[in-house]
């Protein structure tokens, strides 16, 4: 099958590595999405985006002209038509989007009090 630069394309996962997720294609094409054309934020940890076996849609970037290989982007995706089959919940790490700060945030103005007060009683010592 012949992709062009701007195609909306759907590959599988087939190897991770750190700083990239390769994937193969339709035709036996195969590509590269880079850690960066996977999010503008921060990545720790690039499983949390993807694992072996894996489909997820992707935006073709470029092709190498003597081989075909696909460079590829996960983020020019619009987030309305993102597609994933990877659960980011796999392997029990919480989204930080996810993480539920109340009991800090209720804690925090006690913790403070207590630790000038403390601090108070030190230097009338």
């Amino acid at each position: 099958m012949g992709f062009k630069v701007g195609d909306i394309i759907i590959g599988k996962v087939n190897q991770v590595r750190p700083y990239a997720l390769f994937l193969s294609f339709e035709g036996g094409v195969n590509g590269l999405l880079h850690i960066s054309e996977l999010s503008d934020d921060y990545i720790r940890d690039i499983e949390r985006f993807g694992s072996v076996g894996d489909e997820m849609k992707v935006k073709v970037l470029s092709i190498d002209p003597e081989n075909g290989f696909l460079r590829v982007s996960y983020k020019a995706i619009p987030d309305s038509e993102k597609y994933s089959t990877h659960s980011s919940d796999k392997r029990g790490l919480p989204q930080f989007d996810e993480a539920d700060f109340t009991d800090l945030e209720e804690k925090l103005p006690e913790w403070i009090n207590n630790t000038l007060e403390k601090a108070k009683e030190e230097n009338d010592d």
